[in-house]
This record gives C-alpha cells, structure tokens and sequence, in this order.
C-alpha cells in the first residue's frame, strides 16, 4: 500500500510533468485560443481554462486543459483577471492568445473591459493619441522642451494594467440560451408580441 506523502508526490510529480509536455507543445504555436469558465460547487469556486491551436506540423486541431483550479473568496472581475494571467503566464502563452471565449457573466465582461487588450489599447491612444490643431504643430514644437524624468518613478507607477488578458469573444451559445429563455420570456409581456408568437409557433408545430 502507498502511503498518503508517497502518493501525493507522484501525483505532483505526474502534474509537474503533464505541464511540461504542454507548455512544449505549444511553444512553437504563434496562435492559441482560450476558453474559460467559472462556477462555485459547495460555496467553493472554481475557474477551468482550456487551450485550442493547431499543430503547425500536421495541421491537426488539437486542445488541452490547462487548469482547473480553486479560487479563493468571490469570484470578482479583478480576482478572475488576476487567475487568468498567472495561467497564461504559468504555460508561457500570454502574448500569443488570439482571443478567450467567456460566458456573458457581468465578471467576465468587466475583467475583460478593464484588463483586456482592445480597452488598453484604445486607454493609450486617448492618452497619447491627441491631434494638433492646423496651424499649432510648429508652436508646439518650438516651445517643447526636454524634461528629464526618474526612470524609477516611472516603473514603479501603478498603471492600471497589472493583469495583461487577450482579446474577449463572447459565447455565441450562451447567448442563444439567454436569447431562448430570459428574452423570450421578458417579450411574451407584451400583448402584441405574445399574439404573433403563439399563432407563428402554432403554425410551426402544426408542420
């Protein structure tokens, strides 16, 4: 018989190794799509990340389970972010993710709002991204001056963007369930609409 501490380090051994031989599987991958999910079982919370990509050798699809791990507390935007790019980070894939597929979940969309590539990149051209009007670049550039500025200032000013996530792709199944439960719900309150729906659906299941 195995004892517990005997048993426990081979399973992390097997862990250890199984993280290896995906990480190497996809390091020659330049384009990797993700697919998260999260959900509480027993007041405990989980979120589970899968990878996609396609083999560059043999063209073959091919996907793995990256984790399936508990999250500690509740399950907000900034904690799901934060799981997230210490994953991407673990399998060494952060800047060759094309897109995440998520849920509709309000979390989902604010991590991806507030940490997501598309919102930082439009954050830096609001900021530096300013026109000059006709007739100002030359008084601009004659009164410009150079301005030395503390290297150490600069990188240890929180920008906001501590978590890196790759752009966001809403499940196109999910919204269909919300479109055929929540919606169509919400519409038959409407007196016009729930008399054209039951003739069409009458009509439809007479066929």
């Amino acid at each position: 018989m195995l004892s517990r501490p005997t048993l426990r380090s081979r399973i992390d051994e097997a862990s250890t190794e199984i993280k290896k031989k995906v990480t190497e599987a996809m390091r020659g991958v330049d384009h990797i799509a993700t697919t998260t999910d999260c959900w509480s079982a027993r007041r405990w919370s989980f979120i589970g990340v899968t990878a996609h990509w396609i083999d560059p050798d043999s063209l073959n699809r091919c996907s793995a389970v990256l984790a399936c791990k508990r999250l500690r507390g509740s399950h907000t935007f900034d904690v799901l972010a934060g799981a997230l790019n210490d994953i991407h980070s673990e399998f060494e894939i952060r800047g060759r993710i094309v897109r995440t597929t998520t849920d509709n979940g309000s979390n989902f969309l604010k991590a991806f709002q507030v940490f997501g590539e598309d919102e930082n990149n439009e954050a830096v051209e609001a900021v530096g991204g300013e026109t000059a009007q006709p007739g100002q670049e030359d008084d601009q550039e004659e009164s410009e001056e150079v301005e030395f500025v503390d290297v150490a200032t600069i990188l240890n000013e929180d920008d906001g963007f501590e978590y890196q996530l790759p752009k966001h792709q809403r499940c196109a199944c999910h919204l269909l369930n919300l479109v055929s439960t929540v919606d169509a719900l919400k519409a038959t309150s409407s007196e016009a609409y729930k008399k054209v729906s039951r003739s069409t659906f009458g009509k439809c299941q007479a066929l």
